[in-house]
């Protein structure tokens, strides 16, 4: 009866320790900034990265990775540089007035600037109308205030947006 009663004891504080591990990595995943792409590669390399886990920073509540150390030095020395617009929200969406998550793979630099767009389509939308960033700029003060949609797929770890 001792040895059940201890063994019961035991199993509950391993598994207690695996829960609380798990839930801790997925807090962490949840942080994850831009699904793990680099920020500085858009700029840099002129196309996504995906970033290495071993070069993490904390900005701003959120995880950003990079392909590199001097990626990592160079996002340090000027985050907001490196940010995509509208807190990762598709520009195009926020041109219209609405809500829809950025997808990293879709992405547009303009002035400067990186744009995520929510569909493939996006970059071109943006590119025949110069009138969309000045459009989402001055969107940007509503929309931010909407409530989050439910994330797509795509950013919940299912699978690439088709």
């Amino acid at each position: 009866m001792r040895n059940l009663r201890f063994s019961l004891i035991l199993a509950g504080i391993i598994g207690a320790l695996f829960l609380g591990s798990g839930a801790g990595a997925q807090a962490a995943d949840d942080r994850l900034a831009l699904k793990g792409y680099d920020p500085v590669a858009y700029f840099t390399e002129k196309r996504p990265m995906l970033g290495d886990p071993q070069h993490r920073h904390e900005w701003d509540g959120a995880i950003y990775q990079f392909a590199s150390a001097k990626h990592l030095e160079l996002f340090k020395s000027g985050p907001d540089r490196y940010l995509p617009q509208y807190n990762n929200w598709c520009a195009a969406s926020v041109a219209k007035g609405d809500k829809v998550h950025g997808n990293p793979e879709w992405w547009l630099v303009v002035d400067g600037r990186l744009y995520l767009f929510g569909r493939p389509i996006g970059p071109s939308l943006m590119k025949a109308d110069a009138a969309m960033t000045m459009q989402a700029d001055e969107n940007w003060s509503k929309v931010s205030k909407l409530p989050a949609p439910p994330a797509p797929d795509y950013i919940r770890g299912a699978g690439q947006p088709k």
